[in-house]
């Protein structure tokens, strides 16, 4: 019961943050979310909106190269008698690439997570979490267990 009365005032209080009520500032939907939940002061909040853009800017070329090499590995798939080890080798590019842009998404979070204060990466923490069990929640619902 305390844990509820703590959540619900909790979110009372995040609802009616200033931060909250800024409709103004032009921020999409996610960040003012964060924002909220997280209860980021405003220079936080401009850090992560320098942050995600870091990070769209580094992502978006190797997305476009991607794109292509998958384009170009589907066309190779299509034709007769295509080279294995081009293929092998187109696969082995795509996966590298895939690879590189989620370690640029994970170090631009990492970044983002370092200029959290304790509380604020607690709560982050907290949402991760319940992140990873939302995963299984249909399985639990479809069984009927919940």
């Amino acid at each position: 019961m305390k844990k509820v009365l703590v959540a619900t005032v909790s979110l009372i209080v995040m609802l009616h943050s200033p931060l909250a009520r800024a409709q103004d500032a032009n921020l999409p939907e996610p960040v003012m979310v964060v924002a909220n939940v997280l209860q980021l002061t405003e220079s936080q909040v401009q850090g992560l909106v320098k942050m995600i853009q870091d990070r769209d800017a580094a992502i978006r070329p190797l997305a476009e190269t991607l794109q292509a090499e998958r384009v170009a590995l589907a066309t190779l798939l299509d034709t007769p008698g295509a080279d294995p080890a081009r293929v092998g080798q187109a696969v082995l590019d795509i996966h590298n690439g895939e690879k590189h842009v989620s370690e640029i998404a994970q170090g631009a979070a990492a970044t983002f997570a370092a200029t959290l204060t304790d509380e604020q990466r607690q709560r982050m923490q907290s949402i991760i979490q319940a992140a990873q069990i939302a995963q299984v929640l249909p399985a639990f619902k479809a069984l009927g267990l919940i």
